[in-house]
């Protein structure tokens, strides 16, 4: 008994801790092949579509009708293009840990580090990290280049005026949280393409599932995540006949919370409980 006690721990010692984990796994995803594939297509999207957005505005602003003048927003016209660029972050999210379980690697990494949760925690913190850092890059790049555009027609925004700051912040965010939405599924799953599709399913499908109860609540539409995208990223809250299917600012917040408690979490238990 006494012989293996010394040797357990010498073994434990070993081991990598939580604050070396990090960097380990942050040489993995920035090596990964399909990092830089995905992070490149979130900036042609995320910045692509919104500069075409406002191009657009700015070419027809003569010729619209007062009420679309009335419902013009230059912050979230300028950010249109992240609700295509989420879905190359969400896909980042899943390959940041699919990946090692489809090609077996993950076995190396748990004999390295026994400990999974500190493994799935290190992953989790340094994709958290990251998706942040370009989302919010991303979004407020977009902010910029789009006030370029309208500023022609004096229709642009500062990010001093009103909720802009927050808008162009938040929508950062939501896209940073898309990301660790397909982490988690790809913890849970295990599988790339059910996770993706999973992924894709969350932020696409929950919409016309949630209208399918508008007869009754409008409860599902406000967790819905492009429903919260929407009153995020904009000024101000929406008008007109389908406003009710927006959340508030604060229950848009409260989504974002919890997608990241659920899928998040769910990854985390499939993680622990087994390998």
């Amino acid at each position: 008994m006494t012989g293996h006690a010394p040797a357990t721990r010498a073994f434990s010692d070993r081991a990598p801790g939580l604050p070396a984990l990090p960097h380990a796994e942050w040489i993995k995803l920035r090596t990964m092949r399909s990092t830089m594939i995905t992070v490149a297509a979130a900036l042609v999207l995320g910045l692509g579509v919104g500069l075409m957005d406002v191009l657009s505005v700015t070419g027809h602003w003569a010729t619209m009708s007062a009420s679309d003048r009335a419902q013009f927003d230059p912050v979230g016209d300028s950010l249109s293009g992240f609700q295509f660029a989420e879905l190359a972050l969400g896909a980042l999210g899943v390959l940041a840990i699919s990946t090692e379980y489809s090609t077996g690697m993950i076995r190396t990494t748990l004999t390295a580090t026994p400990h999974r949760s500190r493994v799935y925690t290190a992953k989790a913190l340094t994709l958290g990290a990251f998706a942040l850092l370009i989302s919010q890059v991303l979004a407020f790049t977009a902010f910029l280049l789009g006030q370029l555009v309208l500023h022609r027609r004096h229709l642009n925004a500062s990010l001093t005026d009103g909720h802009a700051l927050r808008a162009v912040a938040c929508a950062g965010l939501y896209m940073a949280v898309v990301a660790m939405a397909g982490f988690g599924l790809g913890a849970l799953l295990r599988h790339t393409a059910a996770a993706i599709s999973a992924m894709f399913a969350l932020v696409f499908l929950t919409y016309p599932i949630a209208r399918a109860f508008e007869g009754s609540t409008y409860l599902p539409d406000h967790l819905t995540p492009i429903n919260a995208a929407t009153r995020l990223a904009t000024l101000d809250p929406p008008t007109g006949p389908h406003a009710a299917r927006i959340p508030s600012l604060g229950f848009a917040l409260f989504d974002l919370a919890l997608y990241l408690a659920v899928f998040v979490g769910a990854g985390a238990w499939r993680a622990r409980r087994d390998a």
